[in-house]
C-alpha cells in the first residue's frame, strides 16, 4: 500500500495533527507533544479508563481505539517505537475518572518497559493500574512459550469487551477481568 507522506521525520505529528483537527469533538491532545491523546470527556463521570499504545508503525492502529465503549486514552511513540512512560502517564492521568486506568497492549518489550514505569510513576500520585497484554500471535512463539507471544489484531476483542465493561459502570477488577 502506497502512502502519502510529506517528510518521515514528520509524519506521526502530521498524522496526529490531522486526526485531531479532523475529530476535535472527540478527541483531546492530554500533554504538550500531542503524543497522549484521550476522549473529549475523560477523565469525567467517575468510570474506569482504559489506556492503549504503541508505535506508529504500519498505521495509526491505537489511534483507531480510542472511543465511546472502546479506549478512553492513547500514548503514540514514534514510528517502530514504544511511547515514552511520560506520554503513557499524561494519558494515564487525563483517563483517571478516580475508578483507576487498565492498560491494556500488546506484548512488545519496549511498551511492556514504559507501561510498568507509567504504572510506578501513576501509583506516585494515587492513581490505581492495572494490566492486559494481548498475546494472541500465535505465530511469534510455540505453545510452550505463550506468554511471549506478541499481541496482534485479536486484541480488538478485548478493547471492546473491556470498553463495555467501563462503559457499564464496572469497577477496576472487573472491566481487567
Amino acid at each position: 500500500m502506497k502512502k502519502i507522506i510529506n517528510s518521515p521525520v514528520d509524519f506521526v505529528d502530521e498524522m496526529v495533527d490531522g486526526l485531531l483537527l479532523a475529530h476535535d469533538d472527540e478527541l483531546r491532545a492530554a500533554d504538550a507533544d500531542r503524543r497522549a491523546l484521550v476522549r473529549v470527556e475523560a477523565g469525567t463521570g467517575g468510570r474506569v479508563g482504559i489506556v492503549t499504545g504503541g508505535g506508529s508503525g504500519h498505521l495509526p492502529l491505537f489511534l483507531g481505539y480510542v472511543g465511546v465503549g472502546l479506549c478512553s486514552g492513547v500514548a503514540v511513540g514514534n514510528v517502530f517505537s514504544s511511547p515514552s512512560s511520560e506520554q503513557i502517564l499524561a494519558a494515564t492521568m487525563a483517563s483517571d475518572d478516580g475508578a483507576g486506568v487498565l492498560y491494556l497492549y500488546g506484548n512488545y518489550g519496549g511498551d511492556v518497559y514504559n507501561f510498568d514505569i507509567a504504572a510506578d510513576m501513576a501509583a506516585t500520585r494515587g492513581v490505581r493500574t492495572t494490566t492486559v497484554l494481548g498475546t494472541d500471535d500465535i505465530v511469534s512463539a510455540p505453545p510452550e512459550k505463550a506468554s511471549t507471544r506478541r499481541g496482534v489484531a485479536g486484541i480488538f476483542f478485548a478493547y471492546k469487551c473491556a470498553g463495555a465493561a467501563a462503559e457499564r459502570g464496572d469497577d477496576l477488577d472487573r472491566v481487567t477481568e
